[in-house]
Parts: C-alpha cells; sequence; structure tokens
C-alpha cells in the first residue's frame, strides 16, 4: 500500500511538504514544493499542483509503485492534478483522510523544514496552533527584509496585512519571552524594543535591544 499525504499548505512560511510512505516496509520519501510556487504568478496559475504530481511521480519510480498496488490519497486540493495523472497511468487509487503514521510523519518533517529556514524550535514545536497566520507573521515582521521571501505571498491575507505600518517603542518584558529576530530569550524586566503594529488585533514583538 502507498498513502500520500502533504503538510504545510496552511502554513505562511515555507512551501508544501509531500510525504509518501509505504507503511508494510516503512519505506518514506518527504520533498518539498519550493516557496516560489506558492509566490506570483505561479501561484495563481497553480503551478504547485503539477509540482505535487512531479514529487509523487519521481517517488513511485523511486519505490517501484506497480498499477496493482494500492494507493490512498490526501484529499487536499493540491492533490488535484495528482488524482488526473493517476487515472491517465491506470493506478489502483482511492480518496481517503490520511492519518498516522504517514500523517505525523509528514507534519514532523515540515517541520524540520521550516526550522532549517530558520523558525526557532521552540517557536514551532509543541506549539498549540504552531503554524498558525497572524502567529507566523510575527516572526516575519521582526525581521521582514531577510523574512518576507520564505511567505506564500500569494496569499491574500499576505497582501492585506504584510504592509502594515510598525511602530517601534522602548519598552521592557513583563515576563521571559524570545526575542523573535535572533530566537534568544529576553529575561523578564529586561530592557527591550517592542514592535507594535495592527491586524486584526494590536500585535506587539519584543526584541533585544541590540536587535531591534
Amino acid at each position: 500500500m502507498i498513502y500520500i499525504d502533504d503538510a504545510g499548505s496552511g502554513s505562511l512560511i515555507g512551501g508544501t511538504g509531500i510525504g509518501i510512505l509505504r507503511p508494510e516496509s516503512n519505506e518514506y520519501v518527504f520533498r518539498v514544493i519550493p516557496i516560489m510556487f506558492f509566490q506570483q504568478p505561479y501561484f495563481s496559475e497553480k503551478t504547485y499542483q503539477q509540482y505535487a504530481t512531479k514529487i509523487v511521480a519521481e517517488a513511485f519510480k523511486k519505490l517501484d509503485v506497480t498499477t496493482k498496488e494500492p494507493v490512498y490519497v490526501c484529499q487536499g486540493y493540491i492533490f488535484d492534478d495528482l488524482r488526473t495523472w493517476l487515472d491517465d497511468k491506470n493506478y489502483n487509487w482511492v480518496n481517503t483522510k490520511i492519518k498516522d503514521p504517514l500523517q505525523s510523519k509528514v507534519e514532523a518533517s515540515f517541520t524540520d523544514y521550516v526550522i532549517a529556514l530558520g523558525l526557532p524550535p521552540n517557536f514551532v514545536k509543541h506549539a498549540r496552533f504552531a503554524f498558525g497566520f497572524h502567529r507566523l507573521l510575527k516572526w516575519v515582521m521582526a525581521d521582514y527584509e531577510n523574512r518576507a521571501k520564505y511567505c506564500k505571498s500569494g496569499w491574500k491575507s499576505w497582501q492585506k496585512w504584510s504592509q502594515v505600518s510598525k511602530e517601534k517603542l522602548e519598552g521592557r518584558a513583563d515576563k521571559d519571552i524570545y526575542c523573535l529576530k535572533c530566537g534568544r530569550l529576553i529575561k523578564k524586566n529586561e530592557d527591550a524594543i517592542v514592535l507594535k503594529y495592527v491586524t486584526n488585533k494590536t500585535c506587539m514583538i519584543y526584541l533585544h535591544k541590540g536587535c531591534g
């Protein structure tokens, strides 16, 4: 059996991960649709769907998947082109909700990928709603010039909120908090730079004085 799932399609940061698993042998392939396909002009053309098919086709070749082997595909839109390809190649496939072990594997692989891009491990691991849009936007805003390139800028939410003005203030941390620029701890009562901006709510980013 072959299972196919994605991770990160709802994350502002990074591309989207595609995982393919043969559970009987634990053979696993993980590749990422590059971020450029979620930026214009590619995003509007939905070329990320063709790239997902490319990843799966290469994985099938590597795993020597036959047309007789059952294939289970996540129901997400990112696999719309893949479903056509599977039909054209006469694969034995069905849409389904993907669960563990692949779901956890592909999510862990995507987490490792975004950490490699620069997201602090403590920012994304073991955090509820770790990949929420406004949470990740705070990380981007802390160093916009260097981090905007990692964003799915084809999204309407990015176009709406990414250009809001920021106010730089001097302040003090009221609790231990991590600097969203360098990732190191700002201790309670330590002087800090505070970046303030407003989206659907008022947001505050704390930075070390040397990072602001």
